[in-house]
């Protein structure tokens, strides 16, 4: 055979190679089994180049929409080019369908389905008759590209016999053809014992020929040793352009055949929306198996509502650890979970200690009195939470998991860290309060009394620990609740939001089967839709209650059918401070007496009812304001009352709401 037969030979095997490896993808890090065709989940993703200041600093700008954008600038080719990305937001799956359309683009009586409307310019990449995709996950210890071409690829795809001819060929080919090199996660890549290498060595090769692209996480290319100069162009992807399109995709290659895409997807938004999940978009990966997660098991809940953050946030977090470590391990009962989300994992168990130190950091920075660095922070704060033998092992680890993420700072002075999401370093903090119940005490105590007007702020963390540590979670409430009712003075409006955590913090519970709530609450704003979750608190908060405002307007019931009811006893409200019903479907029971008073409110609308003013039988009242249509029950007796009136009255007032 002729060289050029044999290079021809070598192209079309490879793509063979490339073919039979590159075609699918997995959907979950969790189930690699679950992988689906390249072409019917990719979108376009969302690239942009990063401008390298003569001083240092990184500047975002204009979006990336061809390849022409990537190889060149101004006509000069770029052939040092560097795709950083946080963890999940498609660097592999860049790589894997840029190599898609090289091999296509070489096979021009292919059928070629492509549905992006980026990176069509397939012509730009078929100016390179070689594409070498390594994967630097497979290739550490090993510090030379040529080796790793030879070990990643010509040993597969040629027999034993034949090899040594291609090492030979292959070298004549980086000589004469114009190759691509596509280095993936420079990050999982650890170079030989002794090597100071900061990439892969390509000595030899020549770059008048031969172009590289390597993706990383931006941690790693905060290496001072990748020297700016050595970037011809640097690239940042944060996920894809378009994220209804892309859920479409990968629910339309998940959900059965039988279901509707759109009532599907339009379901899946809601969920979204409600959970405040938009954040994880940056990220497909994690995103992704929100959708797996929601399809297997929160879509089959009776009630979505019910369905658990603490399941959800596990699910995300164990993903990140098989990254850095994919060993299996189950928590047995001799050495239980430390909470109930964690019980069936499959690799939380085998990474608990760096989890535990992880997440004392993630709560300590969360609280800390220093509030600007508590989010980003810099290596030596972060240092501060680790004893100083085991701070690199732990780092390292959260790195590679991608829970902890390093990038250059705007300045020239050093780098930033920070947890990969906010709510992700909630949900680390939520777990290490979960096991340390006099973090509560010791810390989020005197957090709160510095900033008093935060306890809003720290609602996630409060939702979490619901789910994870019932009793802790009844500690902490009791410390934002004197908050909100100190801070409610001033504004309503956070009365009515601690409500809506304290909400959220019940159906956290109820959905990971916590019993014992005795979460406080002082202002209690019922509505038709929220009866059922406060009710729960009532009778743990009869001496707290300051306000009890009612809004509803209930039907009443079919012929026959019988009223379901939720009873609040207003007996031993003795620090009832205001009262307020509007609506129908309320009843009292037992001797009222009706005073009539100048009320302090007065609300109206379909058949109100308005108790306003004051109780006698309660301490603080002296009197009821009463009017218009309810239901009145005395003794034995049923009244309706359509004016003001008086009657006598006992201590025990009664409330019951027809359901």
């Amino acid at each position: 055979m002729t060289v050029l037969s044999d290079i021809s030979d070598f192209q079309q095997r490879l793509m063979q190679h490339y073919n039979d490896t590159s075609s699918y993808v997995p959907l979950s890090t969790l189930d690699q089994s679950l992988d689906k065709r390249l072409i019917d989940i990719y979108a376009i993703p969302k690239i942009h180049r990063i401008e390298i200041e003569k001083d240092g600093r990184r500047v975002k700008k204009e979006q990336v929409l061809t390849y022409k954008e990537l190889f060149f600038t101004d006509d000069n080719e770029n052939k040092r080019i560097y795709l950083q990305g946080e963890p999940g937001t498609g660097k592999s799956t860049f790589s894997a369908n840029l190599v898609h359309d090289w091999r296509h683009g070489n096979q021009p009586f292919s059928a070629v389905q492509r549905q992006t409307e980026a990176f069509e310019d397939l012509s730009t990449i078929t100016q390179f008759k070689f594409l070498f995709f390594i994967s630097l996950r497979d290739a550490r210890g090993q510090s030379d590209v040529t080796h790793m071409i030879k070990k990643q690829l010509i040993d597969k795809i040629f027999s034993e016999d034949q090899c040594q001819d291609v090492y030979k060929l292959f070298v004549h080919i980086i000589k004469t053809e114009k190759c691509l090199f596509v280095l993936e996660g420079l990050d999982e890549w650890v170079c030989p014992d002794g090597s100071y290498l900061a990439v892969p060595s390509m000595a030899g090769f020549p770059m008048e020929n031969c172009t590289v692209l390597i993706t990383s996480r931006p941690w790693k290319l905060a290496d001072e040793r990748i020297r700016n100069s050595h970037i011809d162009i640097l690239l940042e992807i944060e996920g894809v352009s378009n994220w209804y399109k892309f859920s479409e995709r990968v629910l339309r290659c998940i959900i059965d055949e039988t279901n509707d895409l759109a009532n599907t997807m339009e379901e899946f938004q809601t969920f979204i929306r409600k959970r405040g999940l938009r954040a994880l978009s940056s990220s497909p990966i994690l995103y992704t198996l929100v959708m797996c997660t929601w399809i297997d098991t929160m879509r089959k809940e009776e009630d979505m509502k019910e369905a658990s953050n603490c399941a959800l946030y596990t699910a995300l977090l164990e993903s990140l650890c098989k990254k850095a470590n994919s060993t299996s391990g189950d928590f047995i009962y001799s050495n239980p979970s430390p909470v109930r989300c964690f019980c069936e994992t499959s690799n939380m168990q085998p990474n608990i200690a760096h989890l535990e130190k992880l997440a004392e950091a993630a709560c300590k920075l969360l609280f800390s009195a220093e509030r600007e660095s508590s989010i980003v922070f810099n290596n030596i704060t972060l240092s501060h939470y680790f004893s100083w033998e085991d701070f690199t092992d732990h780092k390292m680890f959260a790195l590679k998991a991608g829970i902890l993420t390093n990038r250059k700072d705007t300045s020239w002075t050093g780098s930033s860290y920070s947890f990969i999401d906010k709510t992700m370093q909630e949900f680390l903090a939520a777990y290490h309060i979960a096991c340390n119940l006099h973090v509560i005490d010791d810390i989020i105590y005197y957090y709160l009394k510095r900033n008093k007007s935060s306890y809003l702020d720290i609602s996630q963390v409060f939702i979490f620990l619901c789910g994870m540590n019932i009793f802790a979670a009844n500690k902490l409430s009791g410390l934002m609740n004197e908050c909100d009712v100190a801070y409610s003075k001033c504004s309503s409006e956070d009365s009515h939001e601690f409500q809506s955590i304290i909400e959220s913090g019940i159906k956290e519970a109820a959905a990971n089967r916590q019993d014992g709530s005795g979460l406080k609450l002082s202002h209690f704003n019922i509505t038709a839709e929220n009866m059922r979750e406060l009710h729960r608190l009532w009778s743990t908060n009869t001496s707290n209650v300051l306000t009890l405002h009612l809004r509803t307007d209930v039907s009443s019931p079919e012929p026959g059918k019988p009223e379901s009811r939720y009873e609040f006893n207003l007996s031993s409200c003795h620090k009832l401070k205001s009262l307020e019903l509007l609506g129908n479907g309320i009843c009292l029971r037992g001797k009222v007496y009706v005073l009539f008073l100048a009320p302090a409110k007065v609300w109206f609308g379909v058949h109100p009812f308005v108790l306003s003013s004051v109780l006698q039988s309660v301490t603080n009242f002296s009197g009821l304001f009463l009017r218009s249509y309810t239901r009145y029950v005395h003794e034995t007796s049923l009244m309706y009352i359509y004016e003001w009136g008086e009657m006598p009255c006992s201590r025990t007032i009664t409330l019951h709401f027809l359901k």
